[in-house]
């Protein structure tokens, strides 16, 4: 996470992380004649999903905090894949990529804002100073957390209705599926909360080079 934020947003979004997806579906007719492969595509995208969800929430940097963010988004696809629904799948890549394209480009302005820090700890009273990325940063967020009548919404009820089958695996990744339901809007709320409407810190210097 030490590269700039354009690059940054160029490779979580829809180059780099999601090329390994993009094979899969390139590749999905040679997948689907193996059921083994599949399962472990499933399992393994349930537990990358829950584990990053939840490390996620550990994270004092803010680009590394939207890092894990990818990393359990990159968990639903590789989980869809799993389950052999590659259209909603794309559509979810697509959504994801946009979004969080979208979202480090205002994570790299809040980097400026405060003199290169990503420090969250750092952070707070952007509203103060910002109304349109207070505005912007919260309906993205709002959006990858998959609130009701969001894009993120809809595009994980596709992937949702398509893994509900009764065997022990889409148990098993339902349960990490749940994991990560509940954590997702956390870390998202804790970024919109500490950033922006946590309280102003910092010295008087960071705030006159605004």
């Amino acid at each position: 996470m030490e590269a700039p934020t354009p690059a940054s947003a160029l490779i979580h979004s829809s180059t780099l992380v999601v090329a390994g997806v993009f094979l899969i579906i390139r590749f999905s007719v040679l997948f689907e004649f193996t059921i083994i492969v599949n399962y472990y595509l499933a399992l393994l995208g349930g537990i990358t999903l829950a584990f990053g969800s939840i490390t996620a929430i550990f994270q004092n940097d803010i680009k590394k905090l939207v890092a894990y963010s990818t990393i359990s988004q990159i968990g639903y696809l590789v989980c869809g894949c799993g389950f052999c629904c590659y259209e909603e799948v794309l559509l979810y890549l697509i959504i994801h990529a946009l979004n969080k394209a979208f979202l480090f480009i205002l994570v790299g302005y809040i980097v400026h804002y405060f003199n290169g820090n990503t420090d969250m700890r750092q952070m707070g009273g952007i509203y103060l100073y910002s109304f349109d990325i207070t505005v912007l940063l919260t309906g993205v967020c709002f959006n990858l957390a998959g609130l009701p009548y969001t894009a993120g919404f809809l595009n994980k009820e596709f992937l949702l209705f398509q893994i509900l089958k009764d065997d022990f695996l889409s148990y098993l990744v339902r349960s990490c599926w749940l994991v990560s339901f509940f954590f997702t809007p956390i870390y998202m709320f804790i970024l919109i909360f500490v950033v922006i409407f946590g309280p102003k810190k910092g010295t008087l210097a960071t705030y006159f080079s605004f």
